[in-house]
């Protein structure tokens, strides 16, 4: 988890706490906190909280669980006449911008401020990969009229802590920043680039340049947020303007950004709701809390509440990430309330657990297969498309967005892992027999059904139909099955040197030996018997 690290006078000045209060405030909100050598309190904050990466942030928390303040408060927002046009680079397209007026930084606040920008680069931002974060000296952004495009990596600018002008590619191959950030959001040799009145002001999400930079004078902000995740960026914008919009006396000003097919007006300070059910807290907590006593917590945790009935509608505050539905609500609940404050109850009855039927016959079946000379293999789910259709597979689902070419699909059956297996195995001495014991996504109707089977194979210098079915046989049996065979039509085996397994008037698997074109296709020398039974 991360730990920050703060100056603790300015923290106490913040909460109006004694150190004993803080610490024991903090670690109800689920911190660890540490004083260290060089007398800096260090607070080891949840990673789903990045609204108290700062002391601001902080000192809101403990402020409502000490009752001190209650709800969220109203920002003072304002129009502006600063203006951005987003021609939306293909590397990173998002961007959203905001101002804050009185901040007014001093040494102290400047190193917490940095400190709070790269804690949301680390966490919610991956790395800068996700999202990248830049914050200016609005009185020396050149132009009120920005443009955020890619740009060839010739164009100069001035990097931070630079007096002379590089052009993008010195910038990436001789900063520290650009050393560690450059390859991101590089493309086809152009880098997106925030440009004002002709100067590079931003070359997200490497660096900012230095006509801009921050001083300890600085009082007004002009921040900027890109990435490639419309949410994330959009929130992350606002847990920093919500934070800052803490301090005494600042203003937060909107910028219009203008994208190619919509006009945002940021931060969008986005207020969600959610229904939360009297009964259903009280059921989840094991307690007998009223309405009003849920708001007062609620309250205190910083949400604002509005009850109705038995019901109570609560405003998520636009520095809230971690809120998705009413458990999240709860576990604040119970925070407020206090773990230790919750007594536990002996249950009326008392259940033993025990496995479930499907764990057992898998054991089972496990127990039997390695009885029988067999090792078992794990493989995931996801497989190559290319490997299906090379099997002339049709009953397949692809993956939107994969990782990878080699993982874009669900596999239909157990049998293209194994065959991949087998290929992968194929110099091993002989004979090879696995077996797997996984999940599958079949297509049934245009629906995705998981189901579980089993999976059998044996490669050796010289196999045949008999060498599977005794396994198969020796395997039902002891299982204590009943079952029939037919001749199979499965497109893997060989057509009357294969057979379907007939469960209760059902096909449940089929075995037999596998066709020489798959044999082909997958470069095995080597004949391969195949056994694919459904479980459950």
């Amino acid at each position: 988890m991360p730990v920050l690290k703060f100056n603790p006078n300015r923290i106490l000045k913040l909460t109006g706490l004694d150190m004993n209060s803080l610490r024991e405030l903090l670690f109800s909100l689920k911190c660890e906190t540490n004083i260290n050598e060089q007398n800096q309190l260090e607070v080891e904050i949840n990673p789903d909280r990045p609204d108290m990466y700062i002391g601001e942030g902080i000192a809101r928390a403990v402020k409502g669980l000490s009752n001190k303040e209650k709800g969220f408060k109203n920002y003072y927002i304002e129009n502006t006449s600063f203006e951005l046009i987003n021609e939306e680079p293909i590397s990173r397209p998002i961007i959203s911008a905001a101002i804050l007026y009185n901040v007014k930084l001093d040494d102290e606040f400047l190193i917490e401020l940095i400190q709070f920008q790269e804690k949301l680069h680390e966490g919610i931002g991956r790395k800068r990969k996700k999202v990248a974060i830049g914050i200016h000296d609005l009185s020396k952004i050149p132009s009120n009229k920005l443009i955020y495009k890619d740009v060839p990596i010739d164009t100069k600018m001035i990097p931070l802590n630079s007096n002379d002008y590089k052009t993008i590619e010195e910038v990436l191959k001789e900063t520290e920043q650009g050393i560690k950030y450059g390859d991101i959001s590089l493309l086809n040799n152009k880098h997106p680039a925030i440009i004002s009145g002709n100067e590079i002001i931003s070359l997200p999400p490497v660096i900012n340049s230095n006509i801009t930079r921050l001083e300890e004078k600085t009082k007004d902000l002009f921040i900027d947020v890109t990435g490639t995740d419309f949410y994330y960026v959009n929130k992350t914008m606002d847990i920093i303007v919500s934070n800052l919009a803490e301090r005494d006396d600042v203003k937060i000003g909107r910028v219009k950004i203008i994208n190619k097919k919509e006009t945002k007006i940021t931060p969008l300070m986005s207020k969600e709701e959610i229904i939360i059910n009297k009964n259903y807290v009280n059921n989840v907590l094991g307690e007998k809390l009223s309405e009003n006593e849920i708001a007062d917590h609620l309250l205190r945790m910083r949400y604002n509440v509005e009850i109705s009935e038995e019901k109570l509608k609560v405003i998520i505050p636009p520095f809230r990430a971690d809120i998705i539905s009413e458990v999240d609500l709860i576990e604040d609940i119970a925070m407020s309330i206090g773990y230790n404050n919750i007594i536990p109850n002996r249950p009326k009855i008392m259940l033993k657990g025990s496995l479930m039927d499907v764990t057992m016959l898998k054991r089972k079946i496990r127990d039997i297969m390695i009885g029988l000379g067999f090792t078992e293999i794990q493989s995931l789910t996801l497989v190559s498309l290319k490997n299906l259709v090379d099997l002339k597979e049709r009953n397949y689902i692809e993956v939107l967005n994969p990782v990878t070419a080699d993982f874009n699909s669900l596999r239909p059956n157990l049998f293209i892992s194994i065959i991949q297996a087998m290929k992968n195995n194929v110099k091993s001495s002989k004979p090879i027999k696995i077996f797997e014991i996984g999940k599958v996504v079949e297509k049934i109707d245009n629906i995705p059904i998981d189901k579980e089977k089993l999976g059998i194979a044996i490669m050796d210098e010289s196999l045949s139909y008999e060498n599977m079915q005794s396994i198969v046989y020796a395997l039902l049996k002891l299982l204590n099955i009943e079952f029939k065979i037919n001749e199979s039509t499965s497109k893997y085996l060989i057509k009357g040197r294969s057979a379907d397994i007939i469960v209760n008037n059902k096909i449940i698997g089929s075995f037999g030996e596998v066709s020489p074109y798959i044999l082909e296709k997958f470069n095995l020398d080597y004949p391969i018997v195949y056994a694919e039974i459904e479980i459950g």
